[in-house]
């Protein structure tokens, strides 16, 4: 394929899903593919408080339960 068509379907699929984009350069420099990101929140202290002790007591994995109720509610709303 020439370099020159190369380049426009790179930059076509840049401007398409610039998150893959970014993933696949992030690949490509440090071989590993990052499928997490880190999100800040600000919540109510009583709320936090509650919510680590709930998942303490109960063995659960603060972030995964965070990541569980986020995606309930996207696929409700789809």
């Amino acid at each position: 394929m020439p370099l020159n068509k190369f380049l426009k379907i790179a930059d076509r699929i840049a401007k398409e899903d610039k998150a893959l984009f970014d993933a696949l350069i992030e690949f490509e420099k440090t071989k590993k593919m990052k499928t997490k990101e880190r999100m800040n929140f600000t919540i109510d202290k009583v709320t936090a408080e509650k919510f680590k002790r709930f998942c303490r007591e109960h063995g659960y994995n603060m972030s995964a339960k965070v990541e569980q109720v986020i995606s309930r509610i996207i696929k409700q709303n789809n």
